[in-house]
């Protein structure tokens, strides 16, 4: 996610069955400064 053109969270969710079961979102700047690129969601 990104704010004013920044990176302000990563988002993550757990599938199970096709069926999400859990979501996490990261906020920790130290933790963000290892993300190096962005993965476009696609529908199937």
């Amino acid at each position: 996610m990104r704010l004013d053109g920044e990176l302000d969270g990563v988002m993550a969710f757990r599938m199970e069955d096709a069926r999400i079961s859990g979501i996490y979102y990261v906020r920790n700047p130290e933790k963000l400064t290892r993300v190096e690129s962005e993965t476009p969601l696609t529908l199937r």
